[in-house]
């Protein structure tokens, strides 16, 4: 049983989609498949049931997938120690965020790293929350980062590097385009453009405005994307709650800090639990941490992600 053929059928398994699996591992759709019937030929046992619109894991291969991602990790863990001997730091490094810090706050860490460590070869690819940490499961995705804290997860580690003040954006003639700040009485009633429940936007939002508090704007749209909402928003349609992150220079809008009582969100760095982890993903980690300095969820002095822009 090949590593690399293990690798591609959980890529496959994770997506059920041969095409996404491919993009994914770089391969052609051809390989893919090829890997796959390589593996199904060595163990003597069918996968996947091809028999319907959408791949299925058969009994075999859900056993099989039970297996897959302690395999690889110990493959990754042997790789790493193996590359602390030559005291160079090579390979790849998978970088994941939500679209608005991929765009703004990673840049400038990405830069550092990559010029300290130019032999590491890194992406950069962009997911909602749930995507990404799904991807850090199944191996995809090296170490990603979010807004919010969240719940402690099995095998997930987690660490707060930053803060990021949130502001609410209006069009550029609204009645309070003036002010430099606003506060949940200044907004009672007030159009405003969300995105869907169990989006991390959306839960800011919530936390800023309870529904059963005073001041509460009145819901006008939802909206899948920060982008739109902030053309939106420029158009004249609303206003909306967003981190200072995802305030991309935009005509039309006035931006005002948000003085409610959850006035800043924590930008969280999460990994997968190995007991050694890849020499490039230990680098990025400390060069993280120093980039944007250790923090406390309850400290007043905590840096903001502004500043890092």
């Amino acid at each position: 049983m090949q590593l690399k053929h293990l690798r591609t059928f959980a890529t496959v398994a994770s997506t059920l989609n041969i095409t996404r699996a491919g993009e994914r591992l770089h391969l052609a759709q051809s390989s893919v498949t090829e890997q796959i019937q390589a593996l199904e030929t060595d163990l003597g046992v069918v996968l996947f049931d091809r028999s319907k619109r959408r791949l299925h894991l058969t009994e075999a291969g859900r056993r099989l997938l039970d297996h897959a991602a302690d395999l690889l990790s110990l493959a990754d863990e042997a790789r790493s120690a193996v590359a602390d001997v030559a005291g160079q730091p090579t390979g790849s490094l998978t970088v994941g965020g939500l679209e608005t810090l991929c765009s703004s706050f990673l840049p400038p860490l990405l830069m550092t790293f990559c010029t300290a460590h130019p032999a590491v070869a890194v992406r950069m690819t962009a997911a909602g929350s749930g995507e990404l940490r799904s991807g850090i499961r199944s191996g995809d995705i090296d170490v990603a980062f979010a807004f919010g804290e969240g719940p402690p997860e099995d095998g997930l580690e987690r660490e707060t590097v930053a803060w990021d003040r949130l502001t609410v954006i209006a069009p550029a003639g609204h009645r309070l385009a003036g002010r430099n700040a606003v506060a949940p009485d200044d907004l009672q009633d007030e159009p405003f453009l969300v995105t869907a429940t169990g989006c991390v936007y959306r839960r800011m939002f919530n936390t800023a405005f309870p529904a059963d508090g005073a001041g509460r704007p009145r819901i006008v749209g939802e909206f899948d994307s920060i982008g739109a909402i902030r053309a939106l928003v420029a158009a004249g349609l609303g206003c909306a709650l967003v981190p200072a992150l995802a305030v991309a220079p935009t005509a039309g809008l006035a931006v005002l800090q948000w003085v409610g009582d959850a006035d800043s969100v924590p930008v969280s760095m999460l990994w997968r639990r190995r007991r050694v982890q890849p020499p490039g993903l230990r680098l990025f980690l400390t060069s993280a941490r120093n980039g944007f300095c250790a923090v406390r969820p309850d400290d007043d002095r905590r840096p903001h992600a502004e500043r890092f822009r």
